[in-house]
């Protein structure tokens, strides 16, 4: 799975940003089910931290700043995420470009391209995200998603929700398959809306092929 593109504002924390921000292979930062506003902008800037569950330790930590723009349906946006303890790159470049319109009753379809590349070595990815959203009973919002890496022809498949318990916390969740990496993949947390366009979330993580990670965020976004 990859690190960056449905939890994790790591579909980072970050496939429903829309209901919950909190998905890492759709966006964190980036909204991948846009509503169809005339013009609109927002920034934004979080901090993240990995913690084993089990020792109560630190395993990695982030900090990222991103804006995005929409007009219509058509959406962009830039991300810079930072690296730790690699002794080549500091920095994670992102870009993103997509269009998308909601249909039918609370319905929403959205496909992006994404560009990322590392400030030292150079290497870089690119993905290209068909995402469909729907609503699952009055008030839980749902989502499905495919990742594909135009390389190779392999995908990540995900869904993904977020319910509203009360008007501050939500609950999220995700479950995915990645032919990519060869796993499957679980997220579940949730997320408290602090007001004035601050958030806190707390995920946790987990694979068929490794241990656990909790991730811990504070977002701070502006826009309209």
């Amino acid at each position: 799975m990859t690190s960056k593109i449905l939890l994790g504002v790591s579909l980072s924390a970050a496939l429903l940003s829309t209901a919950a921000s909190a998905q890492d292979n759709i966006a964190t930062g980036f909204d991948p089910v846009l509503e169809t506003a005339p013009m609109g902008w927002s920034a934004g800037v979080s901090s993240s931290v990995d913690i084993d569950p089990d020792r109560f330790h630190h395993l990695d930590h982030e900090v990222e700043a991103y804006v995005e723009m929409s007009f219509g349906g058509f959406h962009s946006g830039f991300s810079a995420t930072s690296i730790h303890d690699d002794p080549v790159n500091d920095v994670e470049l992102e870009l993103d470009l997509g269009y998308g319109e909601d249909f039918g009753q609370d319905m929403s379809w959205d496909l992006s391209y994404s560009y990322a590349w590392l400030d030292g070595s150079k290497d870089h990815s690119e993905e290209i995200t068909g995402t469909l959203g729907f609503p699952i009973g009055r008030d839980v919002t749902g989502a499905v998603a495919v990742i594909l890496d135009p390389d190779t022809g392999d995908s990540d498949q995900e869904f993904a929700f977020a319910a509203p318990l009360t008007e501050q916390w939500s609950l999220v969740g995700l479950v995915g398959n990645s032919d990519r990496d060869d796993n499957l993949y679980a997220e579940a947390g949730v997320v408290y809306d602090m007001g004035n366009g601050m958030a806190f979330e707390a995920i946790y993580e987990d694979t068929n092929d490794s241990d656990g990670v909790l991730g811990l965020t504070v977002s701070y976004e502006i826009g309209n």
